[in-house]
Order: structure tokens, then sequence, then C-alpha cells
């Protein structure tokens, strides 16, 4: 599996046909020209790019691992993700990313960095149905907005680096729902997408 979201339909209105023509084809030649600057993308097109072919034909190799995220953390931090993301698709995205993290957190740990009770605290917050588009819920009802929970983890950690609060385990927010301290999905979320 590629990791996306499953597409949803509403009349005339895809999810993946609106992330296309708004964001996928742009993004793609946007991130190309960065890193590779010496790809043709406007005459070839985006459709023709091979990673593998080009690491022998210019710097992209050394151009990404310059800026490869390593996990390593020095604070605490709190992602909030949607499950139904289809720009950054929460398999490839977050859940790497917490993994990278819980990874280097353990490497400390076995070299004895530090001690546990003074690792830099990270939490995964999945919003079940969240969209990383927050007006394509006009289109599709059954997305969740991820900006009221993103505000609510802020504030949580504020409170936990200031007041020392507890912060919630990682978890997945249910549709409708909110962070919880205990909560009755813990950890990722089963699905990435469930129906009305």
């Amino acid at each position: 599996m590629t990791g996306y979201p499953p597409d949803l339909v509403s009349g005339a209105s895809s999810l993946w046909g609106l992330y296309w023509a708004q964001f996928w084809e742009v993004t793609l030649c946007q991130w190309q020209k960065r890193f590779d600057p010496s790809y043709d993308t406007y005459g070839s097109g985006t459709g023709t790019y091979s990673y593998i072919d080009r690491l022998s034909a210019s710097d992209v190799g050394a151009d990404l691992a310059a800026i490869t995220t390593t996990g390593e953390i020095g604070k605490p931090l709190i992602t909030v993700a949607g499950t139904m993301d289809a720009l950054l698709p929460i398999n490839l995205h977050a859940r790497a990313y917490s993994r990278a993290v819980a990874a280097a957190l353990s490497d400390r740990d076995h070299q004895g960095v530090g001690r546990q009770d003074l690792r830099p605290a990270y939490r995964l917050y999945e919003v079940q149905n969240g969209n990383h588009i927050e007006t394509y819920k006009d289109a599709f009802s059954q997305l969740e907005l991820i900006q009221p929970h993103a505000q609510n983890a802020f504030d949580m950690l504020v409170k936990y680096v200031e007041l020392g609060a507890e912060l919630p385990p990682d978890q997945c927010i249910p549709r409708g729902g909110s962070i919880a301290p205990s909560p009755a999905e813990p950890g990722h979320c089963a699905d990435l997408f469930v129906g009305p």
C-alpha cells in the first residue's frame, strides 16, 4: 500500500481529484525543482521522474539527506495528524516520525545519555477522518477538522511545560471527540476512514 487514504467521491468531486488539481502536482514540481534543479520537470513531466536514476546524475540524494529528520528532539513535541490526509499521508509521515522519535529516544537510553524521566515528551494525536485541507470538509462531510485539536494540543503543551501538567497518551481522536486523558483508542487509529 502506498500509504494514501482512500478516495472519497461526492457528486462530481473526488478527494484525490481535488488534491491532484490543487496540491499534488504543484508540490511535486516545487520539491523536485528544489532538490534536483537540473531535471527538466516541465518538459519531461512529473510522471517520468525516477529518484533512483537521478542519484547518479545529480545531488538529489545528498540534498534530501541534508534535511532528513532523525527523530532527535530536545524539547517536548506534539504532532496532530489526520488519518485522511492525502498530502502528508499519516502512515508515511506522522506515524513514521513517531517511530523515528521513539527510536532516537531508545538509542539515547541505551547509550546512557539521559534518564527515562528526563526524556523530552512526544505525543501523536491522530484525528479520525482528519484532513490536511480543512475546506475539503465542505465537499466531504465525513471529514473532520484538525485545527480545533491542534489548538487544544498546543494548550496542553503549554500547561505541560509551564505547569507540569500531564500530557494524555498517544491516541486516536474519534470523530466528534477530543483528546482524552484515558483514550478509548490509545495509539493509532485502527482505520484511516470511518464512515458516517
